[in-house]
């Protein structure tokens, strides 16, 4: 089913530059003042291609996606940036520590043949927004290369791709280093035309879950579109048919997924006692807590579809739905998989049912703030910039590939895998 190829990436140049000095996390997490940081860190840092600066100059002939073609062309020129000289498949290690104990977790860098989603071999679980996908193909028309890998799952029920991974990694890393947060990256060329073939052949009968990376996916994929009208010599090996990725197998024991917890923006819009009436009707509480930390080692250890609650002022609560609500008749005509998800019976009960905040709202009036980091998410409330916070359980990597199954996409903001590919490592370039 899924098609996946090697490729001649291009390559920091070890003799220049080093490796941990350039590269950077994904565009979408860094923040202006993460990236004013990784501009001074290395004139020859990735920042500057996957998310330059902006300036009031800025015109359509000189912009940060013109700046990015010149810094490419100019790194490649300098040799700053090599070509491999072979088709090859490429491995990635993360060694990092999370929930109190160290894990690892092994990504294989490959090309995967562009698929529409209604093909069902490529398969997303989250909705996109147009103006970031707006932003990508605008970066990529003008750079014709891949900067960042799109993060795949694939199922590997009894191991033997993850076990492949591990006998492939005996020689030494081109790339190895250990990042300000302390995770650990190793990077390897892979070698061998036979090695290829059976990376190749591996995945022949295997679907893709996308878990990051849905935003530049489509991109890819409407770059493909135009490139097929536009290109007199259009044809279905040509490079830009093809996006990479970095695919990791679901079994894989450092597949952590985390909750993205939530925040209500501005005031509740109903009384304290109107929202403890309402939140009755559905969910049963569980009980109170003083801190934050109790709250969350609670929830963790609680039954699915528990929720913890924070008001300013007010104790940290736990609640739980009731057995007796009918999800059938509380929810709208859904899937049974997306019924499951926590995310789903939150948004449906909690933010709309009972605070009555519409999905028009969050996107346009900017109602709900999302936080990976739950002392965060409380921090806020209790500043007053929210007024509720709402923190959630992890979905499994299972609850979400059922979705995906199904044809049916979660809400935005439902999964974070930790911790986020780095960028820069290797890149695809969309040309021969």
């Amino acid at each position: 089913m899924a098609e996946v190829l090697p490729f001649k990436g291009f390559l920091y140049n070890k003799n220049i530059v080093r490796i941990e000095e350039v590269v950077a996390p994904p565009y979408d997490v860094i923040t202006p003042q993460e990236q004013e940081r990784l501009y001074k860190k290395n004139p020859y840092n990735v920042v500057r291609l996957i998310l330059g600066k902006e300036y009031p100059r800025d015109t359509q002939r000189n912009n940060k996606y013109t700046r990015a073609r010149e810094y490419l062309h100019n790194w490649m020129s300098k040799e700053v940036l090599k070509r491999d000289p072979c088709e090859r498949f490429y491995l990635y290690k993360q060694v990092f520590s999370a929930l109190g104990k160290r894990w690892e977790r092994i990504a294989l860098f490959g090309r995967v043949r562009l698929k529409e989603f209604s093909e069902g071999i490529i398969l997303p679980h989250e909705k996109t927004l147009s103006a970031p996908k707006e932003d990508r193909l605008q970066l990529m028309k003008e750079c014709n290369v891949n900067f960042s890998p799109i993060f795949g799952l694939f199922t590997d029920k009894y191991g033997e791709v993850h076990r492949f991974f591990i006998e492939s990694i005996h020689h030494s890393p081109i790339f190895r280093f250990t990042d300000d947060k302390g995770i650990e990256h190793t990077f390897w060329l892979l070698e061998g035309e036979d090695r290829n073939r059976a990376v190749t052949e591996a995945f022949i009968n295997r679907s893709i879950l996308i878990a990051d990376g849905h935003h530049r996916y489509e991109t890819a994929l409407q770059y493909k579109r135009e490139k097929a009208i536009s290109d007199p010599d259009f044809s279905p090996e040509k490079p830009y048919n093809f996006v990479m990725m970095a695919l990791v197998s679901m079994e894989d024991p450092g597949l952590l997924v985390f909750p993205n917890h939530r925040v209500v923006k501005g005031a509740l819009g109903i009384s304290i006692e109107d929202f403890w009436k309402r939140i009755d009707r559905y969910f049963e509480q569980k009980g109170e807590f003083k801190d934050l930390d109790k709250t969350l080692k609670a929830l963790y250890e609680a039954p699915t579809h528990t929720f913890g609650l924070f008001l300013k002022g007010k104790p940290f609560h736990l609640i739980t739905l009731r057995r007796e609500v009918d999800l059938d008749k509380a929810l709208p005509p859904i899937p049974s998989a997306l019924k499951e998800s926590d995310v789903v019976i939150l948004h449906s009960l909690l933010i709309e049912g009972i605070l009555g905040i519409t999905p028009q709202e969050v996107k346009d009036r900017g109602r709900l703030g999302y936080y990976k980091d739950p002392r965060s998410a409380f921090q806020d409330v209790d500043e007053g910039e929210g007024s509720l916070a709402v923190f959630l359980k992890a979905p499994t990597v299972s609850e979400i590939e059922k979705v995906a199954r199904v044809g049916e996409t979660m809400p935005q903001k439902s999964t974070f895998f930790y911790p986020k590919l780095i960028t820069g490592l290797v890149m695809y370039p969309l040309f021969l």
